[in-house]
């Protein structure tokens, strides 16, 4: 049994994880100039160093925007933003995500995981087809032995990657990556939702439309799917 080292945040990591609260909370708005540097390591008890760093930090994550002699500003992260951005969204926010970000990063997935299906329906291998089948046949064993709704949907996360490490894009595994830890909590809820038997019948439909060509209506499918979940929630984009 493998213990790891507890790694205690910075004050530097602090720092950021605050503003980055503050920026999603809406306390900060995009366009609103922070206080100097002064200012903040005298409010928030640090050093005018730490500050300096971390302003760097929120700068290169795309929260943050510094202007010479005018000082910093919030910005506009979904329009400065950039792979940074999601990497600090997924560390920083957890599972405090507001309705409107767990929507957009279904979206984002959707969109991401339909070009990989419309790519893997026109260049899929008959051993693609055999490892999607062998992942959800282990999915539905796993259910039947009583694995519990994390577990299972853990398992539909890495089969959902897998199609988009087939398609033979390098990206679109990178992206669904980035996030899939923070938006573990979004696939169990589809678990909690349509039960395991339900999921292993979406999963399997989803690879007979790859199988026969149709990838355009595997990510029809999936939106479909996902519009159905909204309705139910009676949640509004």
């Amino acid at each position: 049994m493998a213990f790891r080292e507890i790694v205690a945040p910075t004050l530097r990591e602090l720092f950021v994880r605050q503003i980055i609260d503050m920026i999603f909370s809406g306390e900060l708005k995009p366009g609103d100039r922070l206080p100097t540097e002064r200012d903040l390591a005298e409010k928030m008890n640090i050093s005018r160093s730490m500050v300096h760093l971390g302003l760097e930090d929120l700068c290169r994550m795309g929260f943050v925007t510094i202007e010479p002699r005018a000082g910093a500003f919030v910005a506009d992260y979904a329009k400065t933003g950039n792979f940074e951005t999601l990497g600090a969204i997924v560390k920083y926010t957890g599972a405090a995500l507001s309705n409107e970000m767990n929507i957009s990063m279904v979206e984002a997935r959707n969109a991401t995981e339909g070009g990989a299906m419309i790519r893997l329906a026109m260049t899929h291998t008959d051993e693609d087809i055999s490892s999607l089948r062998k992942m959800v046949e282990e999915l539905s064993k796993a259910a039947k032995n009583g694995e519990d709704s994390k577990a299972l949907a853990e398992r539909m996360r890495d089969f959902h990657v897998a199609m988009t490490q087939m398609s033979g894009n390098i990206l679109f595994p990178l992206i669904l990556s980035s996030f899939s830890e923070v938006s573990l909590g979004l696939w169990e809820n589809c678990v909690t939702f349509w039960g395991p038997e339900t999921i292993v019948q979406q999963e399997n439909r989803l690879i007979d439309l790859i199988e026969s060509g149709r990838g355009h209506e595997a990510a029809l499918y999936i939106e479909n799917i996902f519009e159905h979940y909204l309705e139910a929630h009676d949640i509004h984009r």
